[in-house]
């Protein structure tokens, strides 16, 4: 049995993660967004800035909320199909595979976004559009729909596919019935990662629209990086990372950490 002393470390050790990696920048923010300052001090301004937001930022979010639904769906469409033939097929040099999939994952924002953008530009002519920064971030952030898509089948048993198509279901049948039912969770997570990293991504689209068109988290950069931290800058800043949050309490109050496994094959 883990002592007292143990278990109010265990306590305090997340408390402070919570609270300075979490917490401490979004109080910060939100009370330079509800305060304003002058020489002679601080004064509670309530929602004064948030009212000051412009319409362009609006626009920003829709488009940002758009694009990461788009760039979710265009994921899953590329994720499945892989991660249900590594997690139901052995191969060789099944795990160099693996590996050259997810590798997106790990290759720098910069460098993904000049590469594409080059030929974007040079080639297709999809540079600034909707298109472009759609696949673009697909052809990135697709790997964090295929782990949790990878760890569902993995632990999915065959033998329910099996069972359908004995009963005379085509394997089409099969899998839009009988697997994709059973890993809900697996693809909410996928759906849920996915569309938060668009909306909160900004070094990738400003590469890939070069401002052409207005993203949430580029047209915030940019206002931070002419304005400072101004009161509606902050009110900005507030309401991106109050989405941000909404959407991760819903993911991990609805599926919660037993859905969420490793990648190893």
């Amino acid at each position: 049995m883990p002592s007292v002393l143990t278990t109010s470390l265990k306590y305090i050790y997340l408390v402070i993660i919570v609270f300075f990696a979490i917490l401490a920048p979004f109080i910060f923010i939100f009370y330079r967004s509800i305060t304003y300052r002058t020489y002679e001090g601080t004064y509670f301004v309530g929602l004064k800035f948030y009212n000051e937001i412009t319409p362009a930022y609006w626009r920003a979010l829709l488009n940002s909320i758009a694009v990461g639904l788009l760039v979710s769906v265009f994921d899953f469409l590329i994720a499945f199909p892989a991660a249900y033939v590594l997690s139901r097929y052995e191969f060789k040099f099944k795990k160099l595979v693996a590996a050259l999939i997810v590798a997106p994952m790990f290759t720098p924002d910069v460098v993904a976004g000049v590469g594409l953008s080059s030929v974007y530009i040079k080639y297709y002519g999809l540079f600034g559009t909707y298109l472009g920064t759609v696949l673009g971030l697909a052809s990135t952030s697709y790997p964090m729909m295929l782990l949790p898509l990878f760890a569902s089948l993995k632990t999915l048993d065959p033998v329910y596919e099996d069972v359908a198509k004995s009963l005379g279901a085509t394997p089409l049948q099969a899998t839009l019935r009988v697997t994709l039912p059973l890993i809900g969770p697996g693809i909410f997570s996928g759906f849920v990662l996915t569309f938060v990293w668009c909306i909160n991504n900004y070094l990738l689209p400003l590469f890939l629209t070069g401002g052409a068109i207005d993203l949430l988290a580029v047209k915030l950069y940019s206002d931070i990086r002419w304005w400072g931290l101004l009161g509606r800058v902050a009110a900005e800043a507030s309401v991106l990372q109050l989405t941000t949050f909404i959407v991760v309490l819903l993911y991990l109050k609805t599926i919660g950490a037993r859905y969420r496994g490793g990648f190893a094959i």
